[in-house]
């Protein structure tokens, strides 16, 4: 009968055995797959700033075509309330 119980807890401890390895193995390729998307992020996080600097810039651009757009109509407006006057 303590035969058969050994036998038992023998094949009871190389399952856990093997049920331990199995979450060791899961363990690294969750870690594995967490470094890929930790150093996917860090990219995205440095293109992003990439692109809020160049919306920066393309905004002040926008912003000084939009000043000398509107020093043109005011001189058109003087050169036209000229025109009118005389």
């Amino acid at each position: 009968m303590s035969t058969e119980l050994f036998t038992q807890l023998e094949q009871k401890v190389g399952q856990a055995i093997d049920s331990i390895e199995m979450l060791k193995m899961e363990v690294d390729e969750l870690k594995e797959e967490n470094q890929r998307l930790s150093d996917a992020k860090q990219g995205q996080g440095e293109e992003l700033e990439q692109l809020r600097q160049a919306n920066a810039r393309l905004q002040e651009e926008r912003d000084q075509w939009a000043s000398r757009l509107e020093g043109l109509i005011a001189r058109f407006s003087e050169n036209e309330s000229e025109t009118q006057s005389a």
